[in-house]
Protein backbone atom coordinates (compact mmCIF):
# COMPACT_ATOMS: atom_id res chain seq x y z
CA UNK A 1 0.00 0.00 0.00
CA UNK A 2 2.84 2.56 0.76
CA UNK A 3 4.07 1.50 -2.87
CA UNK A 4 0.68 2.72 -4.37
CA UNK A 5 0.70 5.34 -2.08
CA UNK A 6 4.05 6.94 -3.53
CA UNK A 7 2.80 6.30 -7.04
CA UNK A 8 -0.19 8.02 -6.99
CA UNK A 9 0.83 11.17 -5.60
CA UNK A 10 4.17 11.30 -7.51
CA UNK A 11 1.94 11.12 -10.54
CA UNK A 12 -0.40 14.12 -9.01
CA UNK A 13 2.66 15.65 -8.71
CA UNK A 14 3.83 16.11 -12.11
CA UNK A 15 0.30 16.74 -13.41
CA UNK A 16 -0.42 19.62 -10.91
CA UNK A 17 3.47 20.78 -10.96
CA UNK A 18 3.33 20.50 -7.29
CA UNK A 19 1.58 19.64 -4.07
CA UNK A 20 -0.01 22.81 -3.20
CA UNK A 21 -3.25 22.01 -3.65
CA UNK A 22 -3.16 20.15 -0.55
CA UNK A 23 -0.30 22.26 1.35
CA UNK A 24 -1.68 24.54 3.79
CA UNK A 25 0.45 25.37 6.77
CA UNK A 26 -1.83 27.82 8.70
CA UNK A 27 -2.48 25.47 11.51
CA UNK A 28 0.97 24.33 11.68
CA UNK A 29 2.01 28.09 12.47
CA UNK A 30 -0.80 28.11 15.00
CA UNK A 31 0.58 25.39 16.40
CA UNK A 32 4.09 27.27 16.32
CA UNK A 33 2.67 30.09 18.20
CA UNK A 34 1.57 28.14 21.37
CA UNK A 35 4.33 26.18 21.45
CA UNK A 36 6.80 28.24 21.54
CA UNK A 37 5.28 30.22 24.32
CA UNK A 38 5.64 27.17 26.11
CA UNK A 39 8.30 27.93 29.19
CA UNK A 40 10.38 24.02 28.63
CA UNK A 41 13.74 23.55 27.17
CA UNK A 42 13.81 24.31 23.35
CA UNK A 43 14.23 20.44 22.54
CA UNK A 44 11.24 19.86 24.60
CA UNK A 45 9.35 22.11 22.39
CA UNK A 46 10.65 21.27 19.14
CA UNK A 47 10.01 17.57 19.78
CA UNK A 48 6.15 17.89 20.46
CA UNK A 49 5.89 19.89 17.75
CA UNK A 50 6.72 17.60 15.36
CA UNK A 51 6.05 14.55 17.09
CA UNK A 52 2.36 15.28 18.28
CA UNK A 53 1.15 15.76 14.58
CA UNK A 54 2.95 12.43 13.65
CA UNK A 55 1.84 10.76 16.53
CA UNK A 56 -1.89 11.72 15.80
CA UNK A 57 -1.31 10.96 12.00
CA UNK A 58 -0.11 7.10 12.79
CA UNK A 59 -2.77 6.64 15.28
CA UNK A 60 -5.68 7.46 12.61
CA UNK A 61 -4.13 5.31 10.16
CA UNK A 62 -3.91 2.30 12.03
CA UNK A 63 -8.06 3.17 12.58
CA UNK A 64 -8.31 2.99 9.08
CA UNK A 65 -6.02 0.40 7.48
CA UNK A 66 -8.46 -2.35 7.84
CA UNK A 67 -11.40 -0.47 6.50
CA UNK A 68 -12.55 -1.22 3.01
CA UNK A 69 -9.36 -3.16 2.08
CA UNK A 70 -6.86 -0.22 2.95
CA UNK A 71 -8.15 2.49 0.42
CA UNK A 72 -9.21 4.39 2.70
CA UNK A 73 -5.27 4.34 4.44
CA UNK A 74 -4.04 4.50 0.81
CA UNK A 75 -6.18 7.89 0.53
CA UNK A 76 -4.91 9.47 3.31
CA UNK A 77 -1.41 8.23 2.91
CA UNK A 78 -1.58 9.88 0.02
CA UNK A 79 -2.83 13.49 0.55
CA UNK A 80 -0.15 13.14 3.48
CA UNK A 81 3.06 12.28 1.05
CA UNK A 82 1.64 15.41 -0.94
CA UNK A 83 1.27 17.80 1.86
CA UNK A 84 4.90 16.83 2.95
CA UNK A 85 6.67 17.25 -0.73
CA UNK A 86 8.42 20.81 -0.96
CA UNK A 87 6.52 24.07 -1.57
CA UNK A 88 6.32 26.13 -4.25
CA UNK A 89 6.36 25.13 -8.34
CA UNK A 90 10.34 23.24 -8.75
CA UNK A 91 9.94 23.64 -12.46
CA UNK A 92 8.93 27.39 -12.11
CA UNK A 93 11.72 27.97 -9.90
CA UNK A 94 14.35 26.71 -12.46
CA UNK A 95 13.00 28.28 -15.28
CA UNK A 96 12.71 31.52 -13.43
CA UNK A 97 16.66 31.40 -12.51
CA UNK A 98 17.12 30.67 -15.95
CA UNK A 99 15.28 33.60 -17.82
CA UNK A 100 17.55 35.88 -14.97
CA UNK A 101 20.40 34.21 -16.53
CA UNK A 102 19.99 34.90 -19.78
CA UNK A 103 19.00 38.69 -19.10
CA UNK A 104 22.45 38.87 -16.79
CA UNK A 105 19.93 39.36 -13.59
CA UNK A 106 22.46 38.12 -10.97
CA UNK A 107 21.17 40.70 -8.90
CA UNK A 108 17.54 39.79 -9.26
CA UNK A 109 18.62 36.40 -8.75
CA UNK A 110 20.49 36.81 -5.55
CA UNK A 111 17.13 38.67 -4.17
CA UNK A 112 14.37 36.24 -5.29
CA UNK A 113 16.29 33.56 -5.55
CA UNK A 114 18.36 32.92 -3.17
CA UNK A 115 17.22 35.23 -0.17
CA UNK A 116 13.42 34.98 -0.90
CA UNK A 117 14.02 30.88 -0.84
CA UNK A 118 15.91 31.24 2.67
CA UNK A 119 19.00 29.55 0.95
CA UNK A 120 21.94 31.48 1.92
CA UNK A 121 23.96 31.88 5.25
CA UNK A 122 25.33 34.46 7.02
CA UNK A 123 28.85 33.64 6.02
CA UNK A 124 27.64 34.24 2.15
CA UNK A 125 28.87 37.14 1.03
CA UNK A 126 28.48 37.31 -3.28
CA UNK A 127 30.73 39.59 -4.82
CA UNK A 128 30.23 38.46 -8.41
CA UNK A 129 27.55 37.01 -10.70
CA UNK A 130 30.26 33.58 -11.00
CA UNK A 131 29.47 33.73 -6.89
CA UNK A 132 26.35 34.06 -7.22
CA UNK A 133 25.56 31.29 -9.40
CA UNK A 134 27.78 28.97 -7.13
CA UNK A 135 25.04 29.40 -4.43
CA UNK A 136 22.31 29.22 -6.52
CA UNK A 137 22.91 25.61 -7.68
CA UNK A 138 23.74 24.97 -4.02
CA UNK A 139 20.62 26.05 -3.13
CA UNK A 140 18.68 24.23 -6.34
CA UNK A 141 20.51 20.96 -5.53
CA UNK A 142 19.68 20.64 -1.94
CA UNK A 143 15.78 21.88 -2.69
CA UNK A 144 15.72 19.17 -4.94
CA UNK A 145 16.49 17.03 -2.50
CA UNK A 146 14.60 17.95 0.10
CA UNK A 147 11.37 18.68 -1.57
CA UNK A 148 11.21 14.85 -2.81
CA UNK A 149 13.99 12.47 -2.15
CA UNK A 150 14.18 12.68 1.69
CA UNK A 151 10.24 13.03 2.21
CA UNK A 152 10.51 9.98 0.07
CA UNK A 153 13.40 8.14 1.85
CA UNK A 154 11.17 8.87 4.94
CA UNK A 155 7.70 7.90 3.63
CA UNK A 156 9.42 4.41 2.73
CA UNK A 157 11.43 4.07 5.94
CA UNK A 158 8.77 4.78 8.32
CA UNK A 159 5.87 5.26 6.34
CA UNK A 160 3.58 8.70 5.83
CA UNK A 161 4.53 9.99 9.56
CA UNK A 162 8.09 9.72 9.00
CA UNK A 163 7.46 11.73 5.77
CA UNK A 164 5.28 14.57 7.58
CA UNK A 165 8.18 14.62 10.69
CA UNK A 166 10.80 15.60 8.19
CA UNK A 167 8.52 18.30 6.47
CA UNK A 168 7.84 20.00 9.66
CA UNK A 169 11.11 20.30 10.39
CA UNK A 170 11.71 22.15 7.11
CA UNK A 171 8.64 24.42 7.82
CA UNK A 172 10.55 24.82 11.12
CA UNK A 173 13.95 26.09 9.66
CA UNK A 174 13.32 29.54 9.67
CA UNK A 175 10.86 30.76 12.34
CA UNK A 176 11.26 27.96 15.11
CA UNK A 177 14.21 27.67 17.16
CA UNK A 178 16.61 27.59 13.50
CA UNK A 179 19.74 26.70 14.48
CA UNK A 180 18.51 23.70 16.97
CA UNK A 181 16.69 22.65 13.73
CA UNK A 182 19.29 22.74 11.53
CA UNK A 183 21.16 20.67 13.89
CA UNK A 184 18.31 17.76 13.64
CA UNK A 185 18.00 18.36 9.74
CA UNK A 186 21.60 17.58 9.68
CA UNK A 187 21.28 14.27 11.46
CA UNK A 188 17.87 13.72 9.13
CA UNK A 189 19.44 14.53 6.42
CA UNK A 190 22.99 12.43 6.87
CA UNK A 191 21.71 9.02 4.97
CA UNK A 192 19.95 10.11 2.21
CA UNK A 193 21.78 12.85 0.82
CA UNK A 194 24.62 10.74 0.87
CA UNK A 195 22.13 8.21 -1.18
CA UNK A 196 21.27 11.00 -3.52
CA UNK A 197 24.43 12.06 -4.17
CA UNK A 198 25.59 8.49 -4.83
CA UNK A 199 22.36 8.36 -7.28
CA UNK A 200 24.37 11.20 -9.03
CA UNK A 201 26.92 9.75 -9.59
CA UNK A 202 25.49 6.57 -11.31
CA UNK A 203 23.23 9.00 -13.08
CA UNK A 204 26.28 11.39 -14.58
CA UNK A 205 29.74 11.65 -15.15
CA UNK A 206 30.84 8.62 -12.43
CA UNK A 207 34.40 8.76 -13.50
CA UNK A 208 34.87 12.47 -12.62
CA UNK A 209 32.49 12.21 -9.52
CA UNK A 210 33.84 9.08 -7.94
CA UNK A 211 36.14 10.54 -5.71
CA UNK A 212 34.40 13.20 -4.31
CA UNK A 213 31.62 10.77 -3.76
CA UNK A 214 33.97 8.60 -1.76
CA UNK A 215 35.29 11.76 0.33
CA UNK A 216 31.26 12.68 0.76
CA UNK A 217 30.77 9.04 2.12
CA UNK A 218 33.17 9.52 4.57
CA UNK A 219 33.23 12.78 5.51
CA UNK A 220 30.85 13.67 8.67
CA UNK A 221 31.70 16.92 8.23
CA UNK A 222 29.73 17.49 5.44
CA UNK A 223 26.19 18.87 5.43
CA UNK A 224 23.88 18.08 2.93
CA UNK A 225 23.93 21.14 0.27
CA UNK A 226 27.81 21.55 0.39
CA UNK A 227 27.80 17.24 -0.37
CA UNK A 228 25.44 17.36 -3.16
CA UNK A 229 26.52 20.44 -5.18
CA UNK A 230 30.10 18.84 -4.84
CA UNK A 231 29.09 15.49 -5.93
CA UNK A 232 26.70 17.08 -8.55
CA UNK A 233 28.48 19.17 -10.00
CA UNK A 234 31.53 16.85 -10.42
CA UNK A 235 28.42 14.55 -11.90
CA UNK A 236 27.70 17.00 -14.45
CA UNK A 237 30.84 17.28 -15.72
CA UNK A 238 33.12 19.55 -13.92
CA UNK A 239 33.17 22.16 -11.54
CA UNK A 240 32.11 26.22 -11.59
CA UNK A 241 35.07 27.10 -14.11
CA UNK A 242 34.23 30.23 -16.38
CA UNK A 243 32.67 29.94 -19.56
CA UNK A 244 34.16 30.52 -23.11
CA UNK A 245 35.68 33.42 -23.75
CA UNK A 246 33.22 34.15 -26.54
CA UNK A 247 30.19 32.56 -24.24
CA UNK A 248 28.45 35.57 -22.25
CA UNK A 249 28.32 34.15 -18.64
CA UNK A 250 24.55 34.04 -18.31
CA UNK A 251 23.90 31.82 -21.33
CA UNK A 252 26.71 28.98 -19.17
CA UNK A 253 25.06 29.71 -16.05
CA UNK A 254 21.66 28.81 -17.39
CA UNK A 255 22.87 25.85 -19.56
CA UNK A 256 24.73 24.60 -16.31
CA UNK A 257 21.14 24.70 -14.41
CA UNK A 258 19.78 23.48 -17.41
CA UNK A 259 22.07 20.16 -16.97
CA UNK A 260 21.37 20.24 -12.81
CA UNK A 261 17.28 19.90 -13.25
CA UNK A 262 18.57 17.47 -15.64
CA UNK A 263 20.46 15.03 -13.23
CA UNK A 264 18.20 15.48 -10.69
CA UNK A 265 15.49 13.87 -13.09
CA UNK A 266 17.48 11.42 -13.74
CA UNK A 267 18.51 10.07 -10.12
CA UNK A 268 14.56 10.32 -9.12
CA UNK A 269 14.16 8.13 -12.25
CA UNK A 270 16.70 5.62 -10.59
CA UNK A 271 15.89 5.18 -7.22
CA UNK A 272 12.01 5.03 -8.38
CA UNK A 273 13.10 2.09 -10.73
CA UNK A 274 15.11 0.78 -7.49
CA UNK A 275 12.04 0.82 -5.06
CA UNK A 276 9.45 -0.47 -7.15
CA UNK A 277 12.56 -3.37 -8.21
CA UNK A 278 12.12 -3.86 -4.45
CA UNK A 279 8.75 -4.02 -4.05
CA UNK A 280 8.11 -6.42 -7.02
CA UNK A 281 10.99 -8.30 -5.31
CA UNK A 282 9.19 -8.58 -1.71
Amino acid sequence: MTFLAMIIALVLVQAWGSGNRVQHDDWFLSLQARVASWGVLPEIRLAALVLLPALALQLLLNMLEPLLFGVLWIALATLVLLYSMGRRDFHELLERYRTQCRGEDFEGAYLTTLVELGWTAESDDPVSPGDVHALVQRGFFYEGYQRWFAVLFYFVLLGPAGALVYRLLQLCRHHFEAQLVERVLYLFDWVPARLLAAAFSLAGDFVASRDTLFHGLTNTSLDAPQLLQSVGQEAMGGSLDAPGPDEPFGEYAAGQNLELASLLYRSAACWVALVALLVLLD
